[in-house]
C-alpha cells in the first residue's frame, strides 16, 4: 500500500465514523453526504457501500439503495453479513427471487448468526414454506433468545398454520423481552382483529403505531378495524393522518374510496380511484393492489359499468392467484369433494341412521348452511335480531370435530400434518385422510360425547343460555354426514340464491384464500364448486332424513315478511318486530366476519338480485355448468 493510498483509507474511516454518528444522531441528509465523501476516498469499501445503501433506503430511495447494495456485494461477495444486508433490503421490497440465493450464501458461511437465520426464515414464511420458515426461526431464537423479532416472525408463522393460541404466546413472549417492538404490537393487533377480540386489537394496533408511526401496516390494520365497525368518525381521523403520511400507498386510496362509498358518494370514489388505476395496473402483483382493483370493481358494479367492474375483478383474482396460491394444489379441493361423494354410500347413510343416539341433555343446534355469497350473513343478521335466537358465525367448529376423528381413527398422522403444512401453510390433512367419513357408521357412544364436547366448547359454550342455537357455516353444507350423527335431530337452514348470483358474488369478492375459497378465482372453477358442493348436497339429502327449511335470498328481497315468519316458525319461535330492524343489529356487533359486512348493516337494498344478467356475456361459458342446479332450484335462465 502506497502512503497516499494509506492516507485515503484512513480518511475514509474517519469520514465512515462521522457518518455513523451523524446517521445514529438521526441526520440522514448529513450521514449520506459523508458516506459519499468516505467513497471518494476509498471507492473499495464495501462497508461504506452498504451504509450507504441502508441510507438511501431509509431516506425513501429504494432504487438507489439497491446500487449501492449490488456494490457492496460485488466487492465483498463472500462476507456473510454484507450478503445478508442486500438479502433483506430485497426481501423487505417483496424482490424474493433476488433475495433467496444472497441469503442462502449468507446463511451457508454463517449458520451461527441469529438474524441471517431469521431473514431466511422470513423468506421462505413469503414464499409459503411453512415448515422450513419454522425451523429457521426456531434456530434464530435458540441462537439469540433475548432478540425478539425472531419471536414476533415466528408468531406469523405460527398464525398462518392455525395455530392461534401458540401465535399469541410468541408475539407476547415478543412484547415482554422487548416492550418497544412495534412490530409485534402490530401482528398482535392483527390477530385479535381476526379472533373479534376488537377492544384488545384497537389497543395493540394504536401501540404499534405510538411505538413507530412511520410503518403503514398498523394504520392499515387499524383503519380496516375501524371500517368494518362502522365506525366512520373515527376511521376518518385515522384516515386524515394516514394521508398525511402515506399519501400514494395504494391502502390509503383504497380506504379512501371505501369511506366514499360508506357515504354513499360512489361517482367521486370511482373518478379518485381512476386517477391511480393506470399506474397500479403496471405495478407487480401485491395484495394491496389486488384489493384496490376488487374495490375498484365492485364501484363500477354498483354504477351498473359491468364490462370495466368484470375486467378489475379479472385483474384481481388474477394477482390474487399470483401473490397468495403459489404453494396450493388447485386439484386438492375437487380430489376431496370426489372422495367425499365416493365415500359416501348407502350403506354407510343406513349405518349412521340406524345407529343409536348417545343421550344429549341440551337441544340440538340449527345448521344454516348453503353456498357462500347466498345471503346467509343477511339471514344470520335478521335472525339474530330475535331475542329468542343466537346465531354464532363462521367458526370452524366442524372442522375441529373432522380433525379429532382423523388424529383418533386415521391412518396417517403427523408426517402428512407436516407434509400439508409445508406444501400449503394450511393443516387440510384431515380432509384426505381416508377414515373421513367411513368411519361415521361405526363411532362409538363415548366418541359422540367428545365431538359434542369440541362442539359446544368451540363455540364458548354459547348455547346453554336457553336460545335457539343457530351455527352458521355455510360451507359445512358438505359436512352434513357428521352432523347428522353427532346431532341426530338437528334442523337445517338452506340458504338459497341463483346460483349465477352466487358464483359471480364470490368472484367479485377478496377472500382469506384456503384451498376451498381459492376455487373462486377463477369463474369456471368457481361453477364447477357450486355444482361439485350441491351434488353433495342431494346426495345427502337422498340417503339422510334431514329437517330442512329452504329460504331463497331473493324472497327475503322481494317479500320480507312472511319469507322471515316461515323460518322462525320452522325454528319454533314467534314473530318478533325486532327483526325488522336487523341492521341496528349488525352495527351493533364489535366484529362481523364475511366480506358482507357493509352490506347487512344497510336495510334491504335490491341491487344484488338478478346482478348476473348484467354479466350475462362474461357467464356464458358457466352456463351449462350451473343450468341443473338452476332449473332444480326454481330459478331461470332469464
Amino acid at each position: 500500500m502506497t502512503q497516499e493510498t494509506a492516507r485515503s483509507a484512513s480518511r475514509a474511516e474517519a469520514l465512515h465514523r462521522q457518518a455513523v454518528e451523524a446517521l445514529v444522531a438521526g441526520r440522514l441528509p448529513d450521514g449520506i453526504a459523508l458516506l459519499e465523501k468516505a467513497l471518494l476516498a476509498d471507492p473499495s469499501s464495501a462497508a461504506v457501500y452498504i451504509d450507504l445503501g441502508t441510507a438511501s433506503w431509509q431516506s425513501g430511495k429504494p432504487e438507489k439503495a439497491s446500487r449501492h447494495y449490488a456494490r457492496a456485494v460485488k466487492l465483498a461477495p463472500q462476507n456473510p453479513f454484507t450478503l445478508n444486508a442486500y438479502g433483506a433490503f430485497l426481501l423487505e421490497q417483496r424482490r424474493l427471487e433476488e433475495a433467496e440465493p444472497l441469503l442462502r450464501r449468507a446463511y451457508a458461511l454463517k449458520p451461527d448468526h441469529y438474524e441471517i437465520a431469521n431473514n431466511l426464515g422470513l423468506l421462505q414464511f413469503r414464499r409459503g414454506n411453512m415448515a422450513q420458515a419454522e425451523k429457521l426461526l426456531l434456530a434464530a431464537i435458540r441462537l439469540n433468545p433475548a432478540w425478539s423479532n425472531a419471536r414476533a416472525n415466528l408468531g406469523n408463522v405460527l398464525r398462518a398454520t392455525g395455530r392461534v393460541e401458540l401465535a399469541e404466546k410468541a408475539f407476547r413472549d415478543a412484547i415482554r423481552i422487548n416492550p418497544e417492538n412495534a412490530a409485534a404490537w402490530g401482528y398482535l393487533g392483527e390477530l385479535y382483529n381476526e379472533a373479534g377480540r376488537v377492544d384488545e386489537a384497537s389497543d395493540c394496533l394504536k401501540k404499534a403505531i405510538a411505538l413507530d408511526p412511520s410503518q403503514p401496516r398498523p394504520w392499515m390494520a387499524l383503519l380496516a378495524l375501524y371500517e368494518v365497525k362502522s365506525d366512520l368518525e373515527e376511521a376518518e381521523k385515522a384516515l386524515e393522518e394516514v394521508r398525511k403520511r402515506f399519501p400514494e400507498s395504494p391502502g390509503t386510496i383504497i380506504f379512501q374510496a371505501k369511506l366514499l362509498k360508506r357515504q354513499k358518494k360512489t361517482a367521486e370514489a370511482i373518478s379518485f380511484m381512476e386517477k391511480y388505476k393506470g399506474m397500479l395496473k403496471k405495478e407487480k402483483p401485491a395484495h394491496s393492489i389486488n384489493t384496490f382493483f376488487f374495490e375498484l370493481g365492485q364501484l363500477y358494479d354498483r354504477e351498473n359499468r359491468a364490462d370495466e367492474a368484470f375486467d378489475c375483478f379479472l385483474i384481481a383474482n388474477k394477482g390474487q392467484r399470483q401473490t397468495d396460491t403459489k404453494q396450493m394444489d388447485p386439484a386438492w379441493c375437487p380430489g376431496v369433494m370426489a372422495r367425499f361423494r365416493k365415500d359416501f354410500t348407502p350403506a354407510l347413510a343406513q349405518a349412521i341412521v340406524s345407529a343409536p343416539a348417545a343421550p344429549d341433555d341440551r337441544p340440538a343446534p340449527v345448521f344454516l348452511v348453503g353456498f357462500p355469497r347466498s345471503g346467509t350473513t343477511l339471514l344470520d343478521q335478521i335472525l339474530s335480531s330475535h331475542p329468542g335466537i343466537r346465531v354464532v358465525e363462521e367458526e370452524p367448529v366442524i372442522d375441529k370435530m373432522v380433525w379429532h376423528l382423523a388424529n383418533t381413527r386415521g391412518e396417517v398422522h403427523k408426517h402428512l400434518l407436516a407434509e400439508e403444512i409445508a406444501r400449503t401453510g394450511k393443516r387440510p390433512w384431515h380432509l384426505i385422510n381416508p377414515c373421513y367419513p367411513a368411519c361415521l357408521g361405526d363411532l362409538r357412544p363415548a366418541e359422540i360425547t367428545e365431538l359434542r364436547r369440541i362442539f359446544y366448547e368451540g363455540h364458548g359454550n354459547a348455547v346453554a343460555d336457553g336460545k335457539i342455537f343457530v351455527d352458521k357455516m355455510p360451507l359445512n353444507l358438505v359436512h352434513v354426514p357428521i352432523l347428522r350423527r353427532v346431532f341426530p335431530t338437528a334442523r337445517y337452514i338452506l340458504a338459497l340464491r341463483h346460483p349465477c348470483d352466487s358464483v359471480l358474488s364470490c368472484f367479485m369478492q377478496q377472500f382469506s384464500l384456503t384451498p376451498f375459497m381459492a376455487r373462486f378465482l377463477d369463474i369456471e372453477d368457481g361453477a364447477r364448486f357450486y355444482d361439485e358442493a350441491f351434488g353433495l348436497w342431494d346426495q345427502y339429502q337422498k340417503l339422510l332424513p334431514l329437517n330442512v327449511h329452504t329460504i331463497r335470498y331473493e324472497d327475503v328481497v322481494a317479500d320480507f315478511q312472511p319469507t322471515v315468519a316461515a323460518v322462525l316458525d320452522f325454528l319454533g319461535v314467534g314473530w318478533n318486530d325486532a327483526v325488522l330492524e336487523y341492521d341496528k343489529t349488525a352495527l351493533e356487533r364489535t366484529r362481523i366476519s364475511t366480506p358482507s359486512y357493509h352490506q347487512v348493516t344497510e336495510k334491504i337494498y335490491t341491487r344484488a338480485s338478478g346482478r348476473w344478467l348484467r354479466y350475462r356475456k362474461q357467464l356464458e361459458p358457466v352456463l351449462p355448468i350451473l343450468e341443473p342446479h338452476i332449473l332444480k332450484h326454481g330459478y331461470t335462465l332469464d
